[in-house]
């Protein structure tokens, strides 16, 4: 009997496309199939009618228990629905129709959501999973456009059962309709099976893309501070680094309007497992303009205040937020605030993000849905901004 393993789930939305992965239990074709969502004026149903029109396919006879086809042709910023199938000589599985939206243009308005640590609180969390079910649930209530998930989404990330466990089962109705990226943590381990499940942009460990009018770039801090040098780094930030020319040549090519970088250990932060060296990189983030950077690893909420050249400063500094998500470990807080903190608090959360023309607001909210921290920033046409 053939039956779906993981997914299916949504990667690389772009304005003209989306990428369906899934896994099944046994070798199996695969074929994607694009309906159309068409709106309606009473009645419920989410205000769609139940989708029928086959508008689009994609389809691969070449068997393979990991599939990934990519759907092209699509329209920007465009609700549409998809199906997939998979076959082989045991059988057969269908799954969808699913809601999905392409990428919006610049000059549009989106949010995004923001969390870590599914796998790597689990040591820890004695709801025994609950914590990560809360959290995307939570998340799913806001609709948002994408997910950035910030490293140790699984405990043992060589461990195959783990994905399943920590990220594609707790997370499987919200994965199914969200498209979402990633950065790795330690716990992933540099595995391939995060290679095999996600389509990132190669080398993968690293990348960059581009939703609306936002730069977002995902860097490996665990190759720049290797386990073994850990927390110190041996020399591999500067020049003829593979990913550290990667960083310099992309902040120099884009043009968007908001810059925003994510990577697993946290230069900042007023706890335990604050990774200084990488404060090696924040020169670069400062002279090209970077307007948020996102952590996790220490397994809190922390926010910083503006920082330029190790100091607090409103008229030019990057905001570093500590996204430990999926988990709460007040005992890793330092007894009182570090000069760099804005607010600080260990409960298990996810991050709303919702991104304008001109504005930038952030919340933090808990698992139980209730907003604890928020903050807005503005930029000018001239790129000088304003927070409040």
């Amino acid at each position: 009997m053939l039956f779906l393993s993981k997914g299916p789930y949504l990667q690389r939305p772009t304005e003209d496309s989306m990428t369906m992965m899934w896994e099944t239990s046994d070798l199996a074709s695969s074929s994607v199939e694009i309906l159309l969502a068409e709106r309606i004026h009473s009645g419920h149903q989410g205000n769609y009618k139940k989708p029928e029109v086959v508008i689009a396919s994609v389809s691969n006879e070449e068997r393979s228990t990991i599939h990934q086809l990519t759907v092209t042709g699509l329209e920007p910023g465009t609700m549409y629905f998809y199906t997939i199938h998979s076959a082989n000589a045991k059988g057969e599985v269908q799954s969808g129709p699913y809601p999905f939206k392409t990428a919006v243009r610049r000059g549009e308005p989106f949010s995004f959501t923001v969390t870590g640590e599914t796998g790597g609180y689990s040591s820890f969390d004695p709801s025994d999973g609950l914590t990560n079910i809360n959290i995307f649930k939570q998340m799913q209530r806001y609709r948002p456009d994408l997910t950035l998930f910030v490293g140790d989404i699984v405990d043992n990330g060589d461990n195959y059962e783990d994905w399943e466990k920590y990220f594609f089962g707790p997370g499987a109705d919200f994965l199914t309709t969200t498209p979402f990226y990633s950065c790795l943590g330690n716990h992933e381990n540099n595995a391939s099976w995060y290679y095999e499940f996600f389509d990132f942009s190669p080398p993968k460990n690293y990348y960059s893309f581009d939703y609306g009018d936002v730069h977002f770039i995902c860097l490996d801090s665990t190759d720049f501070i290797k386990s073994e040098d850990y927390p110190l780094s041996a020399g591999e930030m500067s020049p003829g680094n593979e990913q550290y020319d990667f960083l310099i040549h992309d902040l120099q090519s884009t043009s968007a309007k908001w810059k925003i970088v994510f990577f697993h250990y946290p230069p900042f932060v007023s706890g335990g497992y604050q990774v200084e060296d990488l404060r090696q990189l924040c020169p670069l983030f400062e002279q090209y303009g970077v307007d948020l950077v996102f952590n996790s690893h220490t397994i809190v909420y922390e926010r910083s205040h503006p920082l330029r050249a190790g100091k607090v400063d409103f008229q030019g500094g990057i905001t570093y937020i500590v996204a430990g998500g999926a988990g709460a470990m007040p005992e890793w807080l330092l007894p009182k605030r570090e000069w760099h903190t804005s607010q600080s608090l260990a409960v298990p959360h996810f991050l709303q993000v919702i991104v304008t023309v001109d504005h930038l607001e952030l919340r933090a909210i808990d698992e139980e849905g209730r907003l604890f921290d928020k903050f807005t920033l503005r930029k000018d046409s001239d790129g000088s901004k304003s927070y409040f």
